[in-house]
């Protein structure tokens, strides 16, 4: 993990999604002294299940960011959401630039983001991906892109790039559980985030696996290792 100088931007669908893809590598990055950010697109307003909807649930306006707020407490990760409808995302011109302007803002030198390409995802994970992904592409300041794994079934995501996660693991369970709008959710249960991150180990590094370390995956387009900043060299 690099450290002073780089400036980590997640941005995802939903509320609850960057703690999915990339709790501990987040938390990882901010450790090694990183700028981090995550920018959620939508309220995550339509975070409720056909059923509970039946029965009269609702999510008030703004109630799941400030579950995201408290996910976040206490790890110097900033956090900042679009305010964008949930479910409705579109990968077009609107949000492409909206984005772009994020990244720009931040300097963003690192994207997490959702892969543009996981089957059976859902379709805000989808539009936000690609958008992210073109967005990153027109600033030259990105230097490594990350798709973090998706928890749809049969998403045939092939991780490349693995982070252990083992000292935050606990950290990204309770983290989870701050979504109590969302409580019964399997893959926001500890069982499933123990199992992910496992299964990610034996995956990439089976001999970490064998020690009890736990990894998150992620798919890259782009990864920059040792990158040389000719600005600083002149001076």
């Amino acid at each position: 993990m690099t450290g002073s100088g780089e400036r980590v931007v997640a941005v995802v669908a939903h509320p609850d999604d960057a703690e999915l893809l990339a709790y501990g590598t987040l938390r990882r990055y901010r450790q090694s002294g990183a700028e981090v950010t995550v920018v959620t697109a939508t309220h995550g307003g339509a975070g409720v299940s056909l059923t509970d909807a039946a029965d009269g649930a609702r999510i008030g306006h703004g109630q799941r960011m400030v579950e995201t707020a408290a996910a976040w407490a206490g790890t110097g990760v900033d956090v900042t959401g679009l305010g964008l409808a949930d479910g409705a995302l579109r990968a077009d011109r609107d949000l492409i630039t909206l984005i772009e302007q994020e990244l720009a803002h931040r300097s963003c030198t690192t994207l997490i983001t959702h892969s543009p390409r996981a089957r059976n995802d859902h379709q805000d994970h989808l539009a936000i991906g690609t958008a992210a992904h073109n967005a990153a592409t027109r600033l030259p300041q990105v230097r490594t892109v990350l798709f973090g794994q998706p928890h749809a079934p049969g998403a045939r995501f092939t991780p490349t790039v693995a982070v252990d996660i083992t000292p935050f693991l606990n950290d990204k369970i309770t983290a989870l559980a701050r979504h109590r709008t969302q409580g019964g959710r399997w893959y926001l249960d500890a069982p499933y985030t123990r199992h992910r991150a496992a299964d990610t180990a034996w995956r990439l590094r089976p001999h970490a696996a064998a020690e009890g370390h736990g990894f998150e995956g992620f798919e890259t387009p782009l990864l920059t290792l040792l990158h040389h900043d000719a600005k600083e060299t002149s001076r």
